[in-house]
């Protein structure tokens, strides 16, 4: 894979912000920038293939705007089984 050399504008705190998150994780900056957008991107492509009504995006919104959760899983397994089950285990 080859890398591109650039430069971006962002503002100074968020900045500072993301590079302890960093430190936290025990990962560089620049590894954790390319993780978010490497997420974002691969989101975008999943959501291509996802059809929704309008009336549930309006709906979701609506609890979103009023500050709800804008839905829930509901389940009787742990976090643990369900975890499993996505990796095919």
């Amino acid at each position: 894979m080859t890398e591109k050399i650039t430069s971006i504008r962002i503002d100074s705190e968020l900045w500072k912000r993301a590079k302890i998150l960093a430190i936290k994780r025990g990962i560089v900056l620049k590894d954790l920038v390319e993780e978010l957008l490497s997420n974002e991107v691969r989101a975008e492509e999943f959501m291509k293939n996802i059809r929704v009504s309008e009336e549930l995006m309006r709906k979701l919104q609506d609890r979103i705007d009023k500050g709800e959760i804008p839905f829930t899983i509901s389940t009787s397994k742990t976090a643990v089984e369900l975890v499993r089950e996505g990796r095919g285990r």
